[in-house]
This record gives structure tokens, sequence and C-alpha cells, in this order.
């Protein structure tokens, strides 16, 4: 197996970039398990402007803040559940090297994430496959949260957690447990806390150096907000070799004779 992980920054330094990490698929499987993660607040991680990406310290996922009544930058919020401000955080036990990468959101900022996985091989990737654990580490008190998933094959590196067309993923979304009266922190580490998530999207034709983008987007909901993170990410794709331009002009040779025979 082959694990990925970017390292932004040093934890405890400010970063707020518009740079993206991205997954290179060269054949093996890519495990991220967002165990790189800070183990303290890092400030001013994400941009204060709606759209503008950061990667997310320690592991291969980019960052965003989708908007809110905010004016200033989104700090990567290390937590065991028990903090509420809208943001992206380094969910776990305190100094737990076990993270997991989830957000909460809330009128001031509600925020995006994603990866990108670039195909690193010599042919085309036909289907990709998507595993994670979801991890519930704080409840909500209105309703349950959904933060739903999808993918693009069209979208912009730059702005891919934003803009793009997109193909909703329902089998990745991230869905809250049930509402509480008073909401509080929550064990994501219990298995009761835990949901197995995984999606096979198939139908691709994604040539060498191209990229397909997954991304997931919470919105604010009324009342205060779950917690949701996604943890021990497993990342699978087929290929098949990309024709060779002999073949190529032989299928369209035979295209052409059939035609000219179906109009004879």
């Amino acid at each position: 197996m082959n694990r990925i992980a970017l390292t932004a920054a040093l934890s405890g330094l400010a970063l707020v970039s518009s740079a993206n990490a991205a997954f290179n698929f060269t054949g093996a499987q890519i495990v991220e398990t967002f165990d790189n993660l800070p183990l303290s607040t890092v400030t001013g991680v994400f941009s204060a402007t709606a759209g503008t990406q950061s990667v997310v310290n320690g592991t291969g996922f980019d960052g965003t803040r989708l908007g809110g009544t905010g004016t200033a930058t989104v700090d990567l919020t290390a937590s065991d559940g028990s903090a509420n401000s809208g943001g992206i955080y380094s969910f776990g036990a305190a100094s737990a090297s076990e993270r997991a990468l989830g957000t909460i959101a809330s009128g001031t900022n509600f925020m995006g994430f994603g990866f990108q996985l670039t195909n690193g091989t010599t042919d085309n990737i036909n289907t990709v496959s998507v595993r994670f654990t979801q991890e519930n580490w704080r409840s909500s008190t209105s309703e349950v949260n959904t933060t739903p998933a999808s993918y693009s094959t069209t979208a912009a590196a730059s702005t891919y957690i934003t803009t793009g067309t997109f193909t909703p993923a329902p089998l990745l979304d991230l869905v809250g447990p049930a509402s509480v009266t008073t909401n509080g922190l929550l064990d994501g580490n219990l298995a009761a806390n835990q949901v197995a998530r995984a999606a096979t999207i198939t139908g691709l034709s994604i040539a060498p150096g191209a990229s397909i983008f997954f991304r997931w987007q919470d919105a604010n909901n009324a009342g205060s907000d779950a917690g949701l993170a996604i943890d021990a990410l497993t990342i699978n794709a087929t290929t098949v070799p990309v024709p060779e331009p002999t073949t190529l002009a032989a299928i369209v040779g035979v295209g052409l004779v059939a035609m000219r025979r179906r109009r004879a």
C-alpha cells in the first residue's frame, strides 16, 4: 500500500495559501490515515475569502471557506469534539495521534474540503473506489446534519471545492446522528459513533496526467451543528490501456465502412 500525506506547514504556524494538494495514483492503493493532522490548533490556515483553497496541514486534502458572516481567516482547529465554532477540524482525543478530518458549520463560517486524484499511470482510469470511516465527534440540536459528497472530472484544481460541474456521490455523504436537545461532544473513536462509507465510480475515462476531484461541502443547518469527520480513507482505481494510434485508425476505418454500407 502507498500512503501519501502532504504536509503544508508545521503545527502551530499560520498559513494561508492558494496551493493545492493532490494524490498521485500510480497503480497502488492510496491510504490517508489523517494521523499527521496537527495535535494543536493552527491559526489562520484558511482565507477569509470564500473559495480560496489551502492545503489542510498534514494531509492530501484541500479546504476552503464556503461562506458565512465572518471576515477573518479560519483556523484548523484541533478538538475532541468540545469546540463548536465553524471551521475545519483535526478531531481526536487530546494529544492523541489518532486523528480524523472534519468540519462544523456555523453562521460565521461554513467550510468544505476535498481531494484531487491525478492519474500517474500510462493507462486510462476507468473506475475509482473510495472507502473511509465516518466519525461523529459532535451532535446537532435541531436536525440531522448531512455533508454531501460529489465528484467531477472537469473541475479546475484551484477552485474545485466551490466551483465546477459535479455529480452527487450520496454513498459518500456524511450523515450525522439524530439531533438532541442539548448537543455536545461525542467520542468518534467509538464504534457506536462510526459509519463505514464506500462508493465505486464507474464509466470514467481519465487520461494519463488528468484528474478526478472529490469534495464535501458542509452547510450551516438550523440550531447547533454536528461535527462529522473522515478517517481511514483508501482510494483504489482500475485502468485500461490507452488505444494505440493504429488501433484508433482501424476503429475509425471500420466505422466509416459500416456507415457507407448503410447509406448504399
